[in-house]
């Protein structure tokens, strides 16, 4: 679900709320200007019926009631009423009988609206009039003393006027001044509308996206938003926190980075430890053998520099410059008798020699490190031969480990270069040519050819880690 901008929300809800207010307010206005409206008429029939009762009243004392047309019409025709009819009361009538002149006559509904003393008043709007009757009742007291004319008694119903007035007039006044009203509120929501607009887009969205982008800055520069930039005391106080949380999350880390370096100079420390104590355990049969001349040492830095040359990972080339060194430490479960011999091995002792590289599997095998899981290998398998000739298992090819394939050509190497009880060194050209005839039979090809591309640089690292007699 797409979700709207806080300026849409906010605009939505706005103008959700003028448009309900606005409706409230104008049906009051359109009540209150009916009231107003109906006020005002009544006002104006009670007006003329007070007049119409003077006039009236008038007439009858100077004897020409026979001329009252004439008064009526004249006054129809200044107050906006359409007619004017004299309603006759029981009294009147019983008095003076019923009238010659041009009346309305009593009937039951006229009698039950003139016994209730009220003014009625019915509102014809689809017509624009208004029709009121109005009761005149007997009265010794104010200007107009019926008593003088009327033997009846005081709140005794004389009669009626029956006015028609035309409110078209009013009608419109209303109408008018309720557009302008309306047209005025719809100015003043749509003001109120735009100024919101521009508060939000002013003070909200573009103070929020401005802090997003700064904070971004800040952290990437490590300094602090400028809070002075924003108008508003909230988005001052959201600056503020931001370079609070910028400066703890930088102080945060500053420390991991430290704890880091310590971290990884622990590592360095423990991984140096590490292969010094593999090499210290790797000379443990040398110390046995005494005439081996640091060959673990050596071992471990040509089968370092092979594993590179050859394009293994850094991993893989980590972990064979730690495991290489254990690669006899099946030696120590051989006989000094065997071991040492300074003469050619017999049958039986040089299979009892061959039980090394077994013996040194089983000692390493029983851990589940990676380290000393490689290095139970490499001891397991360097003896192997790339053909399948070699010992224990008589594994060929690529069924060898790669480090074991590595070790195997590099302790070859060194024990050739390198005078022992039994022989002594032989001379590069009759290495050189050695491994050239074993490519592919005792050896890997591929590592063969490493082997014999940078044999110098192997020759200086065993010429520099031997020591001199």
């Amino acid at each position: 679900m797409q979700k709207q901008s806080i300026k849409k929300i906010t605009v939505t809800r706005l103008l959700q709320v003028f448009v309900v207010s606005m409706l409230v307010i104008v049906a009051i206005i359109a009540v209150s200007y009916r009231n107003f409206f109906q006020f005002v008429v009544e006002n104006k029939v009670q007006s003329a019926s007070q007049i119409i009762k003077a006039g009236l009243t008038s007439h009858m004392k100077a004897g020409i009631m026979d001329k009252r047309e004439y008064f009526l019409n004249e006054i129809s025709s200044v107050h906006d009423i359409r007619s004017i009819e004299i309603i006759r009361g029981d009294a009147v009538v019983k008095d003076y009988g019923e009238s010659n002149l041009s009346e309305k006559k009593l009937t039951n509904e006229l009698r039950a609206i003139l016994e209730k003393k009220e003014t009625y008043i019915e509102w014809k709007d689809t017509e624009n009039l208004v029709e009121a009757i109005v009761p005149y009742i007997a009265s010794s007291s104010g200007s107009f003393n019926c008593m003088q004319c009327h033997n009846v008694e005081d709140g005794t119903v004389l009669g009626a006027v029956n006015i028609s007035m035309e409110i078209g007039s009013y009608q419109n006044f209303v109408l008018k001044n309720g557009y302008l009203i309306v047209g005025v509120l719809l100015l003043f929501a749509l003001t109120i509308t735009f100024n919101m607009f521009h508060v939000i887009e002013r003070y909200i969205r573009k103070p929020l996206l401005s802090i997003i982008h700064d904070s971004e800055n800040a952290y990437n520069s490590h300094k602090d938003i400028n809070s002075e930039k924003y108008e508003s005391k909230e988005f001052e106080d959201v600056v503020n926190n931001v370079n609070k949380f910028n400066e703890t999350v930088m102080q945060n880390e500053r420390d991991l980075e430290e704890k880091n370096k310590e971290l990884q100079l622990l590592n360095e420390e423990i991984e140096s430890t590490l292969k010094d104590t593999m090499i210290a355990i790797g000379q443990i049969e040398e110390i046995r053998a005494g005439d081996t001349n640091m060959h673990t040492q050596r071992v471990t830095a040509i089968s370092t520099l092979i594993a590179k040359n050859y394009g293994l990972s850094d991993e893989q080339v980590n972990l064979i410059e730690i495991t290489s060194p254990l690669h006899d430490i099946g030696k120590i479960g051989i006989t000094d008798a065997v071991l040492n011999k300074p003469a050619k091995l017999t049958k039986e002792e040089y299979a009892y020699m061959q039980t090394h590289a077994l013996l040194g599997y089983r000692i390493l095998n029983n851990s589940k490190r990676k380290v000393l899981k490689t290095a139970a290998i490499i001891a397991h398998e360097h003896h192997e031969r790339y053909d399948g000739t070699g010992y224990p298992q008589g594994l060929r090819g690529e069924e060898i480990s790669i480090y074991a394939r590595i070790v195997a050509i590099v302790d070859v190497l060194d024990a050739l270069l390198s005078k022992r009880v039994y022989k002594e060194k032989w001379e590069v050209k009759d290495v050189i040519a050695f491994f050239k005839e074993e490519r592919g039979k005792h050896f890997d090809p591929e590592l063969v050819d490493v082997l014999l591309e940078n044999m110098d640089s192997y020759i200086q690292i065993i010429k520099k880690l031997s020591k001199k007699d």
